[in-house]
């Protein structure tokens, strides 16, 4: 048990600034946290947290000083967290990914500097419940919260509407509360007939993950009723692809190595790659994961789409004379990964373990570019300024330095960019800057990925502070 369990509002003073972590947790279970996140809470002299999280890390915290707060109290537990620096290291913890609808942006907000504060990518919740489910994004996926608290509602609409005319697969989070349901049913409405994956405690106690569609969801009240804010939605669209998966052990393994650090591994990963007999995957996948296993490692050669069937063939094979195998992707598998490939091929369930993704990788590193409502991109296309202009942030995956100047056209020459490659391996280079001066700078390459943070976004210190709408709440 913790040494200390206080509510928010108590202070202990020693003259000494630690470092603040804002750490995302994953969504859940233990298995989906990563290394890097157990360590930092591990390490840290004060854990500070939304009470409900806090149970679910329970085991890392004998002998901290827990600080812990309820629903809407978050500006309190920032500056708890803030407050308890003087008396060292501190983890403030955020559910999932700390940059999708966290606590970075008012972490690094109301921090004094924000060369004291490091932000710890997770898993979110979207891409668990995707892996879960067997759900693949190719070309793009949106995530909007429906709750207006924050966000003035004709916002959020005028973003639900360009996804529905655009047929982007979105995540829709916070659909509804006791007090609020209407929003869901309008949102419905504006992105038209789609299949629906719901999926409400991913990874903890009581799990549901079921489909339905748009039409019977909207129709019956009952179904409706069940979705909380422990629940969300995917709904399906362009680019999307549905493979067979398990949500229990299998022989077979799809593996989210994260970005490249294994100390980006989710436990769930280690495990898989730590007991199985085969590993799949490319040769720099295979050199990140080095000595996490024993196991024999194969790589292919040829053209890409036969590399792919080749894997997913071989990897059978072990699995049907007894054996387990692992199948490698970059980041998290849902997130524009080779990984539909392979399970196009699956004659078999598969278990897919979800990963760190890339953009969230990115985004930690630069501050918190996407706290709010955001686009991933898995290429630049000619709808990315769309996006931006409706208000969402954009992670754009692979872009060359030719492709920046159509990608920011139109874009305020003032909002925040962050340019990345190769983030969390050998060579990373990360650039946070202003959109006009990354025009005027040209860069020349390819591989990269390019964050385009919300408009409420600023620079600070060479991070990204980006307003979720907190200070229209609360006075801080």
């Amino acid at each position: 048990m913790p040494s200390e369990n206080r509510e928010i509002g108590g202070r202990g003073a020693t003259p000494h600034r630690g470092k603040l972590s804002i750490v995302g947790i994953g969504p859940g279970p233990a298995a989906l946290r990563t290394k890097a996140a157990s360590s930092a809470i591990l390490s840290a002299d004060c854990v500070v947290g939304y009470r409900p999280y806090l149970e679910l890390i329970s085991d890392l915290l004998p002998g901290k000083a827990v600080y812990s707060s309820g629903m809407g109290r978050e500006v309190e537990r920032v500056k708890a967290a803030v407050d308890l620096m003087e008396r060292g290291s501190v983890a403030l913890v955020s559910s999932g990914d700390a940059n999708v609808y966290g606590m970075a942006g008012l972490g690094l907000e109301m921090a004094p500097r924000p060369e004291d504060v490091e932000v710890i990518a997770g898993v979110t919740s979207f891409t668990a419940a995707a892996c879960r489910a067997g759900l693949f994004f190719k070309e793009r996926v949106a995530a909007v919260s429906l709750s207006n608290l924050l966000t003035p509602w004709p916002d959020i609409e005028a973003r639900l509407r360009l996804a529905g005319e655009m047929n982007m697969p979105v995540a829709l989070y916070n659909p509804r509360s006791r007090k609020r349901d209407w929003q869901l049913l309008r949102a419905l409405e504006l992105l038209g007939s789609r299949d629906v994956l719901i999926a409400r405690n991913v990874g903890r106690e009581g799990e549901e993950i079921f489909w339905s569609t748009t039409e019977k969801l909207a129709k019956e009240e009952g179904l409706r009723e069940r979705i909380d804010m422990f629940t969300l939605l995917i709904l399906s669209g362009r680019g999307a692809f549905l493979g067979r998966a398990t949500a229990g052990q299998a022989a077979l393994n799809l593996v989210g190595i994260g970005p490249g650090n294994p100390d980006g591994l989710t436990f769930e990963a280690e495990e898989a790659l730590r007991s199985c007999d085969k590993i799949f995957g490319a040769n720099r996948y295979l050199d990140l994961i080095a000595g996490c296993s024993p196991a024999e490692k194969v790589a292919h050669s040829g053209p890409f789409p036969e590399r792919m069937a080749a894997r997913m063939a071989e990897a059978q094979a072990v699995a049907r004379t007894g054996g387990l195998a692992c199948i490698l992707t970059g980041g998290d598998p849902s997130i524009f990964s080779s990984g539909w490939r392979i399970m196009d091929g699956a004659t078999t369930p598969v278990h897919i373990c979800p990963g760190v993704s890339a953009f969230s990788t990115v985004a930690a590193r630069a501050g918190a570019p996407l706290v709010n409502d955001f686009a991933l991109l898995s290429s630049p296309c000619e709808e990315a300024a769309r996006l931006a202009a409706a208000g969402y942030a954009l992670a754009v995956y692979n872009v060359r330095g030719e492709e920046i100047s159509p990608l920011l056209q139109g874009v305020d020459p003032n909002r925040p960019v962050a340019l990345a490659q190769d983030v969390a391996r050998n060579g990373e280079s990360i650039l946070v800057l202003s959109a006009g001066d990354l025009l005027a700078a040209r860069p020349s390459g390819h591989r990269f990925t390019l964050l385009l943070a919300s408009k409420n976004s600023h620079i600070r210190e060479g991070r990204i502070i980006t307003k979720r709408g907190y200070d229209s709440k609360y006075s801080y």
